[in-house]
C-alpha cells in the first residue's frame, strides 16, 4: 500500500481480467527513471485470472503502489472513478492495462507537469507487437510542448483524443470538484466528460509532443458502436462541452471534424473486422447527424454497404495512403 506523501502524480491503472497485458503494462512502468516519485494504483473490477494474487505479492515489493479489488465487476467507468477517488498524487493519468509506456514516460511527464497546466495532453502511438516490442509513429510530430492559454484552441486541437483514457493528465483537485460524475456511468465516455468539466480553469493547457506510450488497438468491441460514437460522442461533445463552458460552434464543428475523419475510420475498421454487428442499431446515427447532410450520406453508405465491398474499398484504400507517402 502506498504511504501518504505528497506525490506529483499518480498513474492509476484499471484492469479487469487481463493479467498478462497488466504484467508487461506494469514492468514496463516501474522500468522507469523517477518511479519511486510517483503513487501507483491497480483498481481490479473482480477479476477472476489471478490478478488478485499476483497484485497481493507486488506490493508486497513495492511501498509506492496499492492494489484495490471490486467485491463484483462495476463496469468500467465507475472503475474509472474509483482510480480518481483513490489517487494521492497533485495529477492524475488514467492508463490502460493494454498501454504501454515508453522509455523517459515518467521522467518527461514530471518535468511537463512543473509547468503546472490546468490539463495536459499525451501523444501516443500505436502498438504494433508486443513481443519483439514494436510502434509506429505518434499522432504528432515530436516538437516539444504546445502551450494554450485557450482552452477552445486546445479542445480543437485535441479533437476526438479528449476520449483516449491513457492519453488525459487530469489536475486531481479539479476532478474532486467536479459534480455528479456518477451521471456519466454508462456512457464509456466518463473520463471525457470529467475532463471537459475541469476546463472551465483559467490558465495553460498543454499537448506534449513527446512519445509518451503505445497503445493497443481493439480488434473487437463489446458495446454498440453506433450508440456510443453516433448517440453516446454526440452527446459528450455537445452537451459535456457545453458543461465546460464552451461555445455550442466550436462544439458543432470538433462534432463534425471529428466524425468526418475518425469515427469514420472506426466504422470502416470494425465493421471489416467484427463479427457481432447483429448487435449495433442504425437508428442511434441519424437523429446526431441531421444538421450534417454529406455525413448523413456517407454513412448511410458504410454502414449499409455489403462487408466483402467494404473490406476490398478499405483495402484498396489503404494502399494508395502507402503510395501517397512514399510519394510525399
Amino acid at each position: 500500500m502506498a504511504e501518504q506523501k505528497n506525490y506529483a502524480l499518480t498513474i492509476a491503472i484499471p484492469t479487469y481480467n487481463r493479467l498478462e497485458k497488466l504484467k508487461i503494462c506494469l514492468k514496463r512502468l516501474m522500468e522507469q527513471k523517477k518511479i519511486e516519485q510517483i503513487e501507483i494504483i491497480v483498481s481490479d473490477n473482480a477479476s477472476s485470472d489471478g490478478t488478485g494474487e499476483y497484485m497481493t505479492e507486488l506490493v508486497k515489493k513495492a511501498e509506492n503502489i496499492s492494489y484495490y479489488r471490486n467485491t463484483e465487476n462495476v463496469g468500467p467507468d465507475k472503475n474509472f472513478l474509483n482510480c480518481f477517488d483513490k489517487a494521492m498524487g497533485e495529477y492524475v493519468l488514467l492508463l490502460g492495462d493494454d498501454d504501454f509506456l515508453l522509455p523517459m514516460a515518467v521522467e518527461h511527464l514530471l518535468d511537463t507537469l512543473e509547468k503546472k497546466p490546468v490539463f495536459l495532453h499525451l501523444n501516443t502511438s500505436g502498438l504494433v507487437s508486443e513481443s519483439p516490442f514494436v510502434y509506429n509513429e505518434p499522432r504528432w510530430e515530436e516538437t516539444g510542448l504546445k502551450v494554450y492559454s485557450s482552452r477552445e484552441q486546445f479542445l480543437e486541437e485535441t479533437g476526438i483524443f479528449i476520449t483516449f483514457m491513457s492519453s488525459l493528465v487530469f489536475r486531481t483537485e479539479l476532478v474532486r470538484k467536479v459534480e455528479n460524475k456518477e451521471q456519466y456511468i454508462g456512457t464509456y465516455f466518463i473520463q471525457s466528460y470529467i475532463a471537459l468539466a475541469t476546463m472551465r480553469e483559467q490558465g495553460i493547457y498543454i499537448i506534449d509532443t513527446y512519445n509518451y506510450l503505445a497503445a493497443s488497438g481493439n480488434e473487437t468491441v463489446g458495446y454498440d458502436l453506433y450508440e456510443v460514437w453516433f448517440y453516446n460522442y454526440h452527446k459528450l461533445i455537445l452537451q459535456g462541452g457545453k458543461n465546460g463552458g464552451f461555445s455550442e460552434k466550436i462544439l458543432s464543428d470538433i462534432y463534425y471534424k471529428t466524425t468526418k475523419n475518425t469515427v469514420r475510420q472506426f466504422v470502416i475498421q470494425f465493421r471489416c473486422t467484427c463479427k457481432n454487428q447483429a448487435n449495433w442499431r442504425k437508428a442511434y446515427i441519424w437523429p446526431c447527424l441531421e444538421k450534417y447532410h454529406d455525413l448523413k450520406r456517407t454513412f448511410w453508405i458504410l454502414v449499409n454497404c455489403p462487408v466483402g465491398i467494404l473490406r476490398l474499398l478499405h483495402i484498396v484504400w489503404v494502399q494508395l495512403r502507402k503510395i501517397k507517402n512514399v510519394l510525399h
